[in-house]
C-alpha cells in the first residue's frame, strides 16, 4: 500500500496496484527527500522523469509544486499513475514518453523545471542519466540510485550538495548557488 507522507494529501492511500517492475521509493526516503528539498514547494515546478506509480509526483503536488510533470513510458505504469492521480484529485501533466525525449537531439534540454527528480531502474547508469537530464533542472536535481552507487561530483553547472543513504536507496542532491 502506497501512502502519501506529507502535504495536503498526507495519509491518503494510492489505490492502484503496483505495476510489475515498479520499485516505489520508500516512505522513509520520501520523507527525507522532502525534508532536504523543502516541505513547501509552492511556486516551484516539478519534473518526475520516471513516473513509476506516480507517488513522488503526487507527493510533490501535495506539498504545493505546480505544475507537476511526469514522464513514463510503460503502459501499465501510466495507467497506475492516471488511476492514482484521479483517486486523490491531483492534476498531473502526464506524458507518455521515455525520459530520453527530455533531451533534444542537439543535447540541449527539451523541458525545464525548478526541481527535477530522477529514479531510473537500478541497473541503468545513474551518471549517464544525471548528465542527460541536468539541463532540465533550473535549480535542483535529485537522483535516486542503489546504495553504493558512485555519483558524479557535478551535474553540469550544479555541484553535488549531499548524498544520503536510506536502506537500499541513496539520494544525490545537486543544487545551484
Amino acid at each position: 500500500m502506497l501512502r502519501v507522507t506529507g502535504g495536503v494529501l498526507r495519509g491518503r492511500v494510492l489505490p492502484a496496484p503496483l505495476p510489475e517492475g515498479v520499485r516505489p521509493t520508500s516512505s522513509r526516503t520520501r520523507e527525507a527527500l522532502f525534508s532536504i528539498v523543502g516541505q513547501d514547494l509552492e511556486g516551484l515546478s516539478f519534473l518526475d522523469a520516471f513516473g513509476g506509480a506516480g507517488l513522488i509526483a503526487i507527493e510533490a503536488w501535495s506539498r504545493g509544486a505546480r505544475p507537476v510533470t511526469v514522464f513514463e513510458r510503460a503502459l501499465p505504469a501510466l495507467a497506475a499513475i492516471r488511476f492514482n492521480a484521479a483517486a486523490v484529485g491531483v492534476p498531473l501533466d502526464l506524458r507518455a514518453a521515455d525520459a530520453r525525449t527530455l533531451q533534444n537531439p542537439d543535447g540541449s534540454a527539451g523541458f525545464a523545471a525548478d526541481l527535477v527528480y530522477l529514479d531510473p531502474p537500478f541497473e541503468d547508469d545513474i551518471a549517464e542519466w544525471i548528465q542527460r537530464l541536468v539541463g532540465c533542472a533550473r535549480d535542483t536535481l535529485v537522483a535516486e540510485a542503489r546504495t553504493g552507487t558512485s555519483f558524479p561530483e557535478r551535474a553540469g553547472a550544479l555541484p553535488l550538495d549531499r548524498i544520503r543513504k536510506y536502506g537500499e536507496s541513496s539520494l544525490a542532491i545537486y543544487r545551484g548557488g
